[in-house]
């Protein structure tokens, strides 16, 4: 069949068989800025009651735009907005308030601090899921959680929408956490301080993928990404234990030329890489790689020649960001690092990883979420992930804190399954995972091992066991594991109003 298309020319609609859409005219895409209010770019995305809205957490407890964003979501009169936050801190205090206002009424995001204390005595109508960094970025990507609206800070964003975290006065490191959500989310919204000219010099997210920049006063204070909890410690038994770590990691043979290592941000952790940085340079060793999130100890390790690459994702503190800014070394994305789904990530070449814990019991399970008196505290991060894909999987916490046992017979809540625990580090002693027959084998010998039921019994004397938790049916939540899968379940504590 032929028939005569816009351009005026005759021609076929069936060609071998299949059919084509003849010319309809052409129309000249004209461009225009994109940069309007926060409040504008909501309307213009179709905000509207029970949406759900994400956000990233690299200002950490600086953060301005969650606040900003719920304020103006308020302000619109609309209602039951699911957040899906990669984390919050005490700087998000406010949440607590539009939770009351009906502004907020599910969270599948991180909870830390004041809100996740709340919600431990308040239980939202929809429980809380956890998951760890790698498990959201499969969630995002299978559209097992569906954001409608990706709230996304930026330091820099020029007028189309391409925009980067480590440019600007309030740089605070990678978007690393959000790309996922700019390529899946249904409308997109970069939320920046600083407009510069087109195109921005350093692009992270790209215009192709951003609807509106809105344009603010502050996204925040990066002077505050830094916090209690991601600075090094100074306590003489936590230095110890960050010691026994390293020693741990020496016995087994992984303090060699190529090792690939990762800490956590806690401060025993900390002090570990500290340790590590120091034998690497007394044993005249180069380590190949250092992955997850980047501080001055391991920009110093860098610094001295004791590892050649850098590859994180996120910064923890203003030396880190300056450093960032001046080499604008290449990060990988949360996907890349820790995705599930995907085909290689980087964790699963470490060699060992540091992490920490609010509990480990008897079967090496770790809880990092809750308290011992069930609140609810502490997201995962990347506690799962790392620990899974690493070689060594090292936990580290003191015997009991106070009076509360923290080696116990059965943790409150399971985040990391022992499984893929190796050791854990105390101030008694080091305790081998009896799975790990190889890994004992190996440290024989060289480091002395303690059964972990021994430091169970040394917490219960010196504590008189764990207090007796009375859980009420009501669900605060659930841990996930990094696959999707329902991993533990969290219950409100009778008495915790």
């Amino acid at each position: 069949m032929k028939v005569e298309n816009a351009a005026g020319r005759l021609i076929e609609t069936d060609i071998s068989g299949k059919t084509f859409k003849p010319f309809s005219g052409a129309h000249k895409h004209t461009y225009s800025s994109k940069v309007i209010s926060l409040s504008d770019a909501l309307k213009k995305c179709g905000l509207k009651d029970g949406m759900c809205l994400s956000f990233h957490h690299q200002l950490r407890n600086g953060d301005h735009v969650v606040n900003r964003t719920l304020e103006t979501v308020r302000d619109l009169d609309v209602k039951n907005i699911m957040m899906a936050q990669t984390a919050i801190f005490n700087a998000h205090e406010p949440v607590i308030d539009f939770i009351k206002d009906g502004v907020v009424n599910r969270i599948e995001g991180s909870l830390n601090g004041v809100v996740g204390d709340y919600i431990s005595r308040n239980p939202l109508s929809y429980p809380v899921v956890l998951r760890s960094h790698g498990g959201r970025w499969a969630a995002v990507k299978t559209g097992e959680i569906h954001i409608d609206i990706a709230v996304i800070a930026a330091s820099a964003a020029d007028e189309r929408g391409n925009c980067t975290g480590v440019l600007g006065k309030s740089a605070f490191g990678p978007i690393s956490y959000s790309e996922i959500d700019a390529m899946c989310a249904d409308h997109v919204i970069i939320v920046t301080d600083n407009v510069v000219d087109y195109p921005c010099k350093y692009q992270e997210i790209q215009e192709r993928s951003v609807d509106y920049v809105a344009k603010v006063d502050c996204i925040g204070d990066p002077n505050k990404i830094m916090s209690g909890t991601t600075k090094i410690t100074d306590d003489p038994m936590k230095l110890k234990i960050a010691h026994d770590c390293v020693d741990l990691m020496d016995a087994a043979g992984l303090i060699k030329d190529g090792m690939i290592f990762q800490s956590g941000a806690g401060g025993i952790s900390l002090a570990a890489m500290k340790y590590l940085g120091e034998r690497l340079e007394e044993k005249d060793i180069v380590a190949s790689t250092a992955t997850g999130g980047l501080t001055q100890l391991i920009v110093d390790i860098y610094k001295a020649g004791r590892v050649k690459n850098l590859y994180y994702s996120q910064v923890f503190d203003g030396y880190s960001v300056k450093f960032v800014q001046d080499t604008l070394e290449m990060p990988a994305d949360i996907g890349h690092y820790a995705d599930p789904t995907s085909k290689g990530r980087t964790i699963d070449g470490l060699d060992t990883v540091v992490l920490g814990a609010t509990e480990v019991d008897t079967d090496f399970n770790v809880n990092v979420n809750t308290h011992s008196d069930g609140r609810l505290l502490h997201g995962i991060g990347g506690h799962q992930d790392t620990a899974a894909g690493s070689s060594l999987c090292i936990i580290t916490c003191p015997v009991y804190r106070k009076t509360n046992p923290i080696v116990l017979e059965k943790v409150t809540t399971i985040t990391t399954p022992g499984d893929v625990v190796d050791a854990i580090v105390t101030n008694e002693g080091i305790a081998i995972n009896p799975k790990r027959e190889d890994l004992i084998e190996k440290v024989k010998g060289k480091i002395d091992i303690v059964p972990i039921e021994d430091l169970k019994d040394m917490a219960y004397d010196a504590t008189g066991g764990p207090q007796e938790l009375e859980f009420e049916d009501q669900l605060v939540g659930c841990t996930k594991w990094f696959d999707g899968t329902v991993l533990d379940i969290i219950k409100k504590v009778k008495g915790l109003n």
